[in-house]
């Protein structure tokens, strides 16, 4: 298996890191499916966040994942 780690940064010194495990060496056709599929996953967790209380600090996380969808487009 391979295992990738994507770190990327957030507001101030926050990071999120996404850990990736591959079961077979990816293709370029992988990349953009993978691509998709985390994208919508970020999506849909931002519906989640909506649908709960107006915590100022979910409101700011959900602006982190409007900001990182817009970078995976």
């Amino acid at each position: 298996m391979n295992v990738q780690q994507l770190t990327f940064p957030l507001s101030g010194q926050d990071i999120a890191v996404l850990t990736l495990t591959l079961t077979r060496p990816m293709a370029p056709d992988d990349l953009g499916v993978l691509e998709h599929t985390v994208s919508t996953g970020l999506r849909q967790l931002q519906r989640e966040m909506r649908g709960q209380s107006a915590d100022p600090a979910q409101l700011e996380y959900a602006s982190w994942l409007r900001q990182l969808g817009a970078a995976c487009l």
